[in-house]
């Protein structure tokens, strides 16, 4: 009888490394609003967990992706201005459906991932309105409830 393989031990991932040209390829692909996604599994052939692994050993790499993400998001939020300034009267209702879905994501996305851009925060101060007033001095009060009242004179 021969003895079977162990499954639980799951192939090691070779390191993986990128050329100059590869991250220029990417970095492009992010500066222009584009989804690094589709360049990274399509182009490169590396699974994009891979990819996220090589970001993390390499800090020089991964701040230029971080930079290229945040300038990233203000391209489409411009590309979406360019939209809105277009005429929209000629689109479908999916069209414009598809659009507002876009739109929406982008209003999201930009204060996650763009210091530029933050979401609207409610403020709340708390203060204690406690006005405490006192004087030094209280025997120059006059108690007015025990005052002697003055006669007015009868009216003529």
């Amino acid at each position: 009888m021969t003895k079977s393989k162990d499954i639980s031990k799951t192939k090691k991932n070779l390191p993986i490394s990128l050329s100059d040209t590869e991250q220029n390829t990417i970095l492009a692909t992010i500066y222009d609003g584009g989804i690094p996604h589709i360049v990274i599994k399509d182009t490169l052939k590396i699974s994009l967990m891979s990819f996220y692994k090589y970001l993390d050993q390499n800090p020089k790499f991964k701040e230029q992706f971080l930079k290229a993400q945040e300038i990233g998001i203000k391209t489409l939020v411009e590309k979406m201005l360019a939209i809105f300034q277009s005429d929209t009267t000629e689109m479908s209702n999916e069209e414009l459906l598809f659009l507002r879905e876009k739109q929406n994501y982008i209003k999201w996305l930009a204060p996650r991932v763009s210091s530029l851009f933050t979401e609207k925060q409610k403020i709340d101060v708390k203060s204690d309105s406690v006005v405490k007033i006192s004087w030094e001095s209280e025997p120059d009060l006059i108690d007015v409830s025990t005052a002697e009242t003055i006669p007015t004179p009868p009216k003529e």
